[in-house]
């Protein structure tokens, strides 16, 4: 009796190592009926970024919307790979799942991490829209930088990170936010989910977006990838609309059928800045 007892429990402590296993280090939300369309939120953005395109598309998609590990108060996770990490947890959450071919919606970060599961996923995953996100994002202003050129930088952000200056910080995010939306609202929000998030997962997500470098991999994308590109929010700096134009198309030299499109006055948050024109290229993509 004693032993049944035993190996009872040990089958009931196997059940929940397998059920702790699979559970992500994301949150997920999921909402609507139909086809499996996967919202990756960028850099410290929570999931209700997603909320007026959720809103949009839910009549005709089920909508699976993330909050990644350690962004806008989800709990963080120690790791040294945090891109790949969560990239091959989303693999295994679609598989897990047997979501058919859903459809990627990726922000900044988010948009490098659709890239990235195209990359190591090339069957798994249907249309993909990168808002505002770059297969290397170290060579946004020089198209020459290399891994190896941009690594010095890198690690100083990560440093920075790691021991931050609470005065100093706030006046950054709060310089950060004018540049990334245009509505006073907006701004207030994209702040507050980054001093909800864990300074050290941001140091590391920055870190390694900075020494990966997807030019080449997107070669062997097969699924048909929109990009949406902004550039209102560094005018100032002397860039304009046709210089992000073509940067976008530099940086997907290697993926010639990747369909281009630059906003006309978002800025880095276009969900928010231009959501009619977004929803409008998304749609007639989604469509084709």
């Amino acid at each position: 009796m004693k032993a049944k007892i035993t190996s009872i429990l040990l089958l009931f402590l196997f059940i929940a190592i397998q059920v702790q296993a699979k559970t992500p280090s994301f949150k997920v939300v999921k909402s609507g009926k139909g086809p499996a369309m996967i919202l990756i939120p960028g850099l410290n953005s929570a999931g209700e970024v997603w909320d007026e395109t959720v809103a949009h598309y839910q009549k005709n998609y089920t909508c699976y919307v993330l909050t990644l590990p350690g962004f806008a108060g989800q709990p963080a996770v120690k790791t040294d790979h945090f891109l790949n990490s969560v990239r091959d947890e989303i693999i295994a959450y679609v598989q897990e799942n047997k979501l058919k071919k859903p459809v990627l919606v990726g922000h900044s970060l988010g948009g490098y991490m659709a890239l990235a599961l195209n990359v190591k996923a090339p069957e798994l995953f249907g249309k993909t829209v990168v808002v505002d996100g770059l297969p290397f994002i170290g060579a946004v202003q020089n198209p020459t930088a290399t891994v190896e050129t941009i690594k010095p930088m890198a690690d100083q952000f990560r440093k920075a990170m790691v021991t931050p200056n609470p005065a100093a910080q706030q006046q950054q995010e709060a310089s950060f936010g004018i540049s990334m939306a245009t509505d006073s609202a907006h701004i207030k929000k994209i702040i507050e989910w980054g001093r909800k998030s864990d300074y050290n997962t941001t140091g590391q997500a920055m870190y390694e977006m900075y020494l990966s470098d997807l030019r080449q991999d997107v070669a062997t994308i097969k699924t048909p990838v929109l990009v949406l590109g902004a550039w209102a929010g560094y005018k100032n700096y002397g860039v304009t609309k046709d210089i992000t134009t073509q940067m976008y198309k530099a940086q997907f030299a290697k993926l010639p059928s990747a369909e281009v499109k630059v906003a006309d006055t978002a800025k880095h948050f276009i969900m928010y800045d231009e959501p009619t024109w977004m929803f409008a290229q998304m749609d007639a993509f989604l469509k084709n």
